[in-house]
């Protein structure tokens, strides 16, 4: 059941190991299977996709159309960069051209659990006649000396729309009916994703305003592309998918094949963010949307160290790859990518550490490319020979990690499947090898504010500076040094702790998480004050949120505006 279906199945063609990490391997399995399950349906695929081209109908079509204007206007908004205002969805039309697909190839079964499957790949081919219309108000949000009247009026004066057009798509398509059942249907769910990123996602931007604001394409459509895989595209790349249930009881499990530990050690050579300051670096690191890591923010400059450990959870070794990503905070706005990396697992040596050094890839030089392409030739040409010789001068940023994988058998797979259908933790406590994992997983705390606070000395002009420190046993993260105004003072940081060790071992006697508020002068720290959370009150929530009141510092009436959840490395929470 779940996702692990996926990780017996190997290409018919042989994978070839990468000459290093973080470089995409262009011939690797793209998730297909291994033949010996596996049937090509070859000259009789194109009935499917011609139901395919009947079934993109006008209901179908008004059907998605409906559904995009349900996500897309609050997902644009959250995601917009810092040079925009707003960005509001003014038109949204899928066009009457259907998906192709082609290359089937079907398969049963699973060599990892006893839970029976049918599934069909194909590839999917998509050149849409899409018409999308975005209204843009270009003015940063951190421009905070500007008056917010100003600000407004100058923004709608100088706004702007934006045509998405000519969509073309191509990748590889799963539909999955899984589990099988011993009733009719007979098919429990249909569960339907990308067996990877899609290889081609190209589109054409056009700004109406003429050719005063050409210059924004190249940004405005690396910001979109990023937009379409990290926000839209990868909710539904396995293990990820869309399921509809045919047996309202069947639970959708998701069973890991084995965990990848990561330790991000430090990043050297950090680009800026922006022109006026050096950057506030973390890194963010996932192998599939719904799960995703941070570390901690580290103070402005060109180098960083974290010592931070991490795990993730693997479900699909031959096709998951662990995508790190490395930013600058923004204390207003969204914040910049500075760069990427993608580690495919299949790479990576069964239960051997790897300990690497990393460059990555800098997004801003592709926007660059492009906009030099729209001038003239001799223009062009002239930054080409400029850019070859500052490219050979340059240091790329780089990282220093370390992972390993460690796999699991089909025993303990099936185990972990087992207690999640029946939501039985205690389960994997009984079993020798998953009992030191099983109560493993991450704490999220997202810190947004913290007011109430005594009012700071008139000396000091009515200001604070705040940290705030997170620990649960032996994990402990600090917040960047914040500087409040008067009783408040605004946060904005997401910490991860850690949940790991053997509940029986005694490592989660310390079974609190505690949250410090600390101002911090030049000579001391004072305690302004805490909160204690139990961490077996946060797994049966799940979430919490809301103003928590301060104990036991010098802010009596202090409160911590915090958000926070817990999420099991396995699934499955204690009672």
């Amino acid at each position: 059941m779940g996702h692990n279906d996926d990780n017996h199945f190997k290409s018919a063609h042989a994978a070839t190991p990468g000459k290093g990490y973080g470089k995409e391997n262009d011939n690797g399995t793209n998730g297909r299977s291994n033949e010996k399950h596996r049937n090509n349906v070859g000259n009789d695929e194109g009935w499917l996709s011609d139901f395919l081209a009947h079934l993109w109908n006008p209901q179908l079509r008004e059907a998605f159309t409906k559904l995009a204007w349900e996500l897309l206007p609050d997902l644009l908004q959250a995601s917009s960069p810092p040079w925009m205002q707003s960005i509001e969805l003014t038109k949204f039309n899928f066009g009457k051209s259907p998906p192709k697909l082609s290359n089937f190839n079907s398969f049963k079964d699973s060599a990892k659990t006893d839970d029976a499957m049918v599934a069909i790949e194909a590839d999917i081919s998509w050149h849409s006649d899409i018409n999308v219309q975005l209204r843009i108000k270009p003015i940063p949000k951190q421009l905070t000396f500007i008056p917010s009247a100003l600000t407004t009026l100058v923004s709608n004066m100088v706004s702007f729309t934006a045509g998405i057009e000519k969509l073309h798509v191509e990748g590889r398509i799963r539909i999955t009916c899984d589990p099988l059942v011993d009733k009719l249907p007979v098919i429990g769910a249909v569960k339907v994703s990308f067996v990877e990123q899609p290889e081609t996602v190209d589109f054409e931007v056009s700004v109406m305003g003429g050719s005063t604001l050409s210059g924004l394409i190249p940004s405005l459509k690396a910001w979109i592309v990023g937009f379409a895989r990290d926000g839209l595209i990868s909710m539904y790349v396995m293990p990820e998918h869309w399921t509809y249930r045919l047996d309202p009881s069947i639970k959708d499990v998701s069973v890991p094949a084995g965990m990848l530990e990561i330790d991000i050690l430090e990043a050297h050579h950090i680009p800026k963010g922006d022109y006026l300051s050096d950057s506030n670096p973390y890194i963010e690191m996932f192998m599939r949307a719904s799960q995703k890591r941070r570390t901690t923010i580290q103070p402005e400059g060109k180098e960083a160290t974290w010592n931070e450990s991490f795990k993730l959870p693997v479900h699909i070794p031959e096709t998951q790859k662990l995508e790190l990503i490395l930013y600058d905070h923004d204390n207003i706005g969204s914040d910049d990518e500075l760069g990427r990396i993608k580690i495919a697992i299949r790479d990576l040596k069964e239960g051997q550490l790897q300990d690497l050094w990393l460059d990555f890839d800098n997004p801003k030089e592709e926007i660059k490319q492009d906009q030099r392409s729209q001038q003239h030739d001799a223009i062009a040409g002239t930054m080409k020979r400029v850019k070859a010789r500052e490219a050979e001068k340059k240091t790329a940023c780089k990282v220093h990690i370390k992972l390993k994988y460690h796999s699991m058998n089909k025993e303990e797979m099936n185990a972990i499947a087992e207690a999640q259908n029946k939501g039985d933790m205690d389960l994997l406590y009984k079993h020798p090898r998953l009992k030191s994992i099983a109560g493993q997983g991450v704490i999220t705390i997202k810190l947004n504010s913290v007011d109430r606070l005594v009012h700071p000395s008139w000396w000091r002009g009515g200001h604070k500076h705040v940290k705030v420190k997170c620990t649960f046993a032996k994990d402990e993260k600090v917040s960047q040094l914040k500087r409040g105004a008067h009783h408040n003072c605004r946060i904005d940081e997401t910490i991860q702790l850690e949940v790991t060790g053997d509940k029986e071992s005694g490592d989660h006697d310390c079974d609190d998480i505690v949250i410090e508020v600390h101002e911090t002068k030049w000579w001391q720290k004072n305690t302004e004050g805490m909160m204690v959370v139990s961490l077996a009150e946060l797994k049966k929530h799940t979430k919490m949120a809301g103003k928590k009141k301060l104990k036991h510092g010098n802010s009596p009436d202090g409160r911590l505006d915090l958000e926070m959840s817990w999420s099991s490395y396995l699934g499955l929470d204690d009672d």
